[in-house]
């Protein structure tokens, strides 16, 4: 088949070969995007590893104990050490409690503060003294949570001189169906010192959204970690009802029981069967 071109001055003619075999093969490639989009929205799906994380120490997710207890779970508890027994947060018998049932007990800063910006000396102290008084304190920690995922270079590296095999970021996979975005976070992680997330789920994330990042997430048999903060009846915008994080445990436990979901801490991700974490390297 000929394929007419028109030229500047408006008359046509016909389009060399080459053109024409350069077009043909615009439409191939096209064709096949689209047919490996397609085939790839439509594979079966995999099985996802999830991790439940709550962060700040707040004294409500003890609340979530029983659920996790119910479901046979274990979920990362990222804590701030400074913040132990004050007014409104987690007291250190409490922490024990959750450690004594098989939850994994992490870093995330001393004080809750943004660490791009402060001196070295500062992000030093708020990273590696904040793990120090929690190893003290007896809890094997060896995980790590940037407060608001918020991280430089120099905070990346202090993670790992502190002793910390993973830093937790904020972002990097896509919270809303994207067809050509990271879906998961790969096993091992693309980078350890700062691992994707979708971000903090907070009210407005119910639980068909936070389904759907788990399905997406079994698309590519990747890790999904799911990080809440409060566990209490509407009380803040980065929080969860005890009704809906009862309902979405039952949900992963009904996924899990299919064999489509297991349900790790961070450790058991990023660790597997290791020896435990190693002791602070820094002075």
């Amino acid at each position: 088949m000929e394929i007419l071109r028109t030229e500047r001055d408006g008359a046509r003619r016909l389009a060399t070969r080459q053109e024409q075999a350069a077009l043909v093969c615009i439409l191939a490639c096209l064709a096949a995007i689209l047919i490996a989009s397609v085939l790839l929205a439509e594979r079966p799906a995999g099985v996802a590893v999830v991790s439940i994380e709550f962060d700040d120490t707040l004294a409500d997710q003890l609340s979530a104990r029983s659920l996790l207890a119910e479901h046979r779970m274990h979920a990362t508890f990222f804590v701030n050490s400074g913040r132990l027994d004050r007014p409104g947060y987690l007291t250190v018998a409490e922490l024990r409690a959750l450690a004594s049932d098989g939850h994994e007990i992490g870093g995330h800063t001393v004080d809750h503060v943004r660490l791009p910006g402060l001196p070295a000396r500062e992000q030093r102290r708020q990273i590696c003294d904040d793990r120090r008084a929690l190893l003290a304190l007896g809890f094997a920690v060896s995980n790590f949570a940037y407060p608001w995922g918020a991280h430089d270079s120099v905070s990346a590296e202090l993670v790992r001189s502190c002793g910390y095999d993973s830093a937790r970021g904020s972002g990097g996979l896509a919270l809303l169906a994207c067809r050509f975005c990271a879906r998961a976070e790969s096993i091992p992680p693309h980078d350890p010192a700062a691992t994707r997330t979708p971000g903090s789920l907070s009210r407005s994330h119910r639980l068909p959204r936070i389904q759907a990042l788990v399905r997406r997430a079994q698309q590519d048999a990747g890790w999904m970690q799911l990080t809440f903060h409060h566990v209490c009846d509407g009380c803040e915008e980065y929080s969860i009802s005890r009704e809906d994080l009862s309902t979405l445990l039952g949900w992963l436990a009904e996924e899990r029981d299919a064999g489509r979901v297991v349900v790790l801490t961070v450790r058991q991700v990023i660790h597997g069967a290791r020896p435990p974490p190693r002791r602070l390297a820094v002075d």
